[in-house]
């Protein structure tokens, strides 16, 4: 039996990692899942932001449970408090920052985000993601990752270890991770998920029209 080519392998591996980096990224869309790879995700982003004079857009998710209406009434505080603290992270690299909020359901955040980054025209989604070892390689990632993988109309950039670039200026999320709780007069919570890097390629979708907002202030 032939033996594979490793040396081969690595070229391919090489040259596709320096096509990678050559693209021109001019908007990168990152969303702000409630996790400690969420941190390492904005740090990689707004590296490649700094070197290629991109923008990043600051996605904050609002996780409407099915028994309510998606434009329910809900208390944004917290996730402006992460937007807050994600904004500054950007700006501590000197990359301009737009902030979005978006309203969905349990494991539909990658037809939301697809809306995000057509609307913002980005060529790249950045997700900080554990690797979920124990459920082997077809349930490698937490299922919102997989959704994004799904339905994105772009390039998807999975983060699952710090960036080698350093930043002082701003200290690290509270207790480690963005705060992911959402509190209302009803009842209702931010979905928590659980950063290395993969890229897969873009698809081809055609998402559906959802509703999504930028918070004031």
């Amino acid at each position: 039996m032939r033996r594979p080519n490793i040396r081969m392998f690595r070229r391919k591996a090489r040259r596709l990692a320096r096509r990678a980096v050559a693209i021109r990224y001019r908007s990168i869309v990152v969303p702000l899942l409630g996790q400690a790879e969420t941190e390492h995700a904005l740090d990689l982003a707004c590296g490649l932001a700094t070197d290629r004079g991109a923008r990043v857009v600051l996605v904050a998710p609002l996780v409407v449970p099915q028994e309510l209406p998606l434009d329910s009434h809900f208390e944004l505080a917290e996730l402006r408090s992460a937007l807050d603290h994600a904004d500054a992270i950007a700006s501590s690299y000197g990359v301009a920052a737009r902030r979005v909020v978006v309203r969905t359901r349990d494991r539909a955040l990658g037809r939301e985000l697809a809306d995000v980054a057509l609307d913002h025209r980005a060529e790249l989604i950045v997700v900080g993601a554990p690797v979920e070892s124990r459920l082997g390689f077809r349930r490698a990632f937490p299922l919102d990752v997989l959704s994004i993988l799904r339905d994105a109309p772009c390039r998807v950039m999975i983060v699952t270890g710090p960036f080698a670039g350093r930043r002082t200026t701003v200290r690290p999320w509270p207790g480690g991770a963005a705060s992911s709780k959402i509190s209302s007069a009803s009842s209702g919570r931010m979905r928590s998920s659980r950063p290395r890097t993969a890229t897969s390629a873009p698809r081809s979708t055609t998402p559906s029209a959802s509703p999504h907002s930028s918070p004031s202030g």
